[in-house]
């Protein structure tokens, strides 16, 4: 019977058809080349994470933001997030752009490599146009307070005490748990404040839960935010205003100690008051208030408390609060130049910027430096 040519046994070799590699070939041969490459890419892309990790020869480097330009809001090293605060991209008669800022937007800091141990200076020269400081350190002993409570060991003699008992060394609020500061009905209310706590929240459920408050503002543990509320203001009519700080991964925060601050100033004469917070040093949000205040028949008799609200929605806080100070005025500012130190940048920071009223917003400029 028949077999095709090939049945049977094995095909012959093909022949190679590249000649062999020798020293007078070997940079023209492009098997060499391809060895190379196979090394040469992944090596390279090694040496370049190293180097994004742990800069040998440091960093130094300068950005602006022309605002109002094509790319202001373009996602790069260092942008202008979108705010409802920002105009439309504008242009001037002398051909430069800008945008209007009126309250609160973010410039946004995002390095390509790991900064360690970097100082970031920020600033702008717009008039009207200020910097919030995105981390605030205090220390709260070196600050003078007109209430100054220290729950760590006992609660002091001026507070009503309801169910809050201590174990393991801690002050426990047990859900049934609160403090009242006795014929404190008309304080805490005119000009500015400043309170601060430290606590560590337990229930993860449940929203308005009262680290302290007034009933005409509160400091609130929310399951998702710790939010700063103000109100009712001016009249009965008054609305009521919310600054909050997001929790950034509730199965960490709660079940851990944190310090806040929440900042009411107000200016009724010029309409640039507002509220703010921040927790753990890190900036939250600011409330634009204009010129609305705090209305004092809001609360009627109701005192100062720790450990529920006396409004209809409020639930027992469950946790521990280990502090609460309140000082009758603010002690931060706005600036038009920062200088911000950070242990360590990963991805991103985010800087407030503010105008109290609609502001020319034209420039800002940043420089980052690490040795």
């Amino acid at each position: 019977f028949w077999l095709p040519p090939f049945a049977g046994r094995e095909p012959e070799p093909e022949e190679d058809t590249f000649p062999p590699i020798s020293r007078r070939n070997l940079y023209k041969h492009p098997i060499f080349w391809a060895r190379f490459l196979g090394y040469a890419i992944p090596l390279g892309f090694l040496l370049y994470v190293l180097y994004l990790n742990y800069l040998p020869f440091g960093y130094h480097k300068t950005f602006t933001i022309t605002v109002g330009s094509p790319d202001d809001t373009k996602v790069s090293e260092f942008y202008l997030e979108p705010s409802k605060g920002l105009s439309e991209r504008k242009t001037a008669e002398d051909g430069t752009t800008y945008r209007e800022l009126n309250g609160v937007g973010k410039v946004v800091f995002k390095p390509k490599a790991v900064l360690k141990d970097a100082l970031i200076t920020v600033e702008t020269n717009d008039p009207g146009i200020s910097f919030i400081p995105p981390y605030v350190d205090i220390n709260p002993q070196e600050i003078s307070w007109d209430i100054d409570w220290n729950l760590t060991k006992e609660v002091p003699q001026e507070l009503e005490n309801t169910n809050v008992f201590y174990f393991e060394g801690e002050p426990y609020f047990d859900g049934t748990s609160r403090l009242e500061y006795a014929s404190s009905s008309d304080m805490f209310e005119d000009g500015p404040f400043t309170v601060y706590a430290e606590w560590k929240p337990k229930d993860a459920e449940n929203d308005f839960q009262q680290i302290v408050g007034h009933f005409n503002w509160e400091v609130l543990q929310n399951k998702n935010v710790v939010r700063f509320m103000v109100g009712r203001v001016d009249n009965a009519e008054g609305k009521f205003y919310i600054a909050d700080y997001t929790i950034p991964d509730p199965t960490t925060f709660f079940s851990n100690k944190h310090a806040l601050l929440a900042i009411y100033n107000p200016d009724p004469e010029n309409g640039n008051g507002y509220i703010e917070i921040y927790v753990d040093g890190y900036f939250g949000s600011r409330i634009n208030i204009g010129n609305s205040v705090i209305w004092k028949d809001y609360n009627g008799t109701k005192n100062l408390t720790s450990g529920k609200s006396g409004h209809g929605a409020a639930k027992y806080y469950q946790g521990s609060i280990y502090a609460i100070r309140i000082r009758k005025r603010t002690f931060l500012k706005e600036y038009q130049k920062i200088y911000l130190d950070f242990s360590e940048i990963k991805s991103s920071i985010k800087i407030p910027i503010l105008s109290q009223t609609s502001s020319t917003f034209k420039n800002v400029k940043l420089h980052a430096d690490q040795d």
